[in-house]
């Protein structure tokens, strides 16, 4: 088993493409995406190992630092190493699975990580098996199946859970005056994340160095809270905003 040292990305490691920033539904809190009867729902795993389409295979120094954990409101958390991270996930059909956006912490882990490695694979997942008592994650295109062990009861499977607060409401004013509704969702991670839906869109943003209030800056939004009022930049549209709930 070899074990893989990726070239590390300092920034930006939860933008896996365009569309992992472009949901048709987010259930991250509102179990929205609903799933159809699956084995994964109330599981957690942590990772076995990697073979490619190639045959090469890859193998974490410890699986217990890359786990997941699926809720049964389609929701998900992940631990990749140094980093955490939360998404959506849903199971519409046997054997299919769609993971939405996994947004992470931006940690540099230690060389030879599978981190990197796996954030850059998230989205290709197309489907899945449980067999013999471990769960096989397959990519398009024969890119390779990750293979993952269950979490032991007497083992820690809260490694992999992000606190969160919210969701909040908050009434926003375009310029042109009309209002529109944005839902906010704050993870405790380091840096900050926020989970940013609006108009069936869900768009990730960290935490940045800011003079007052909140702020916090991601692909295609800007997100600055103080007091209960924002300021809301959404595909370079800026909107004063309340907080209503």
């Amino acid at each position: 088993m070899l074990i893989n040292a990726n070239h590390r990305t300092s920034s930006n490691l939860f933008l896996i493409s365009a569309s992992l920033l472009l949901l048709s539904s987010h259930a991250m809190t509102q179990g929205s995406m609903q799933n159809a009867t699956s084995d994964l729902t109330s599981t957690t795993w942590q990772l076995v190992g990697f073979r490619g389409g190639d045959d090469k295979t890859l193998a974490p120094d410890d699986g217990s630092k890359y786990t997941v954990a699926f809720a049964s409101d389609g929701s998900l958390t992940s631990r990749l190493d140094c980093n955490r991270g939360c998404g959506t996930w849903k199971s519409v059909g046997a054997n299919q699975l769609d993971l939405g956006p996994l947004a992470l912490t931006r940690a540099m882990c230690p060389a030879g990580s599978l981190s990197d490695r796996i954030a850059r694979d998230w989205m290709a997942v197309r489907s899945y098996v449980v067999k013999d008592g471990h769960l096989f994650l397959s990519l398009m295109a024969d890119g390779g199946t990750y293979e993952f062990e269950p979490v032991p009861q007497s083992g820690s499977s809260g490694d992999s859970t992000v606190a969160t607060r919210g969701p909040f409401n908050f009434e926003c004013l375009k310029p042109d005056g009309t209002l529109e509704t944005f839902i906010a969702t704050y993870y405790q991670t380091e840096p900050g994340l926020l989970l940013l839906e609006h108009a069936n869109q869900t768009r990730p943003a960290f935490q940045v160095r800011s003079g007052s209030g909140a702020k916090y800056e991601g692909q295609g939004v800007l997100f600055w809270e103080a007091h209960g009022e924002a300021t809301v930049t959404w595909s370079g549209v800026a909107q004063t905003c309340k907080l209503t709930k």
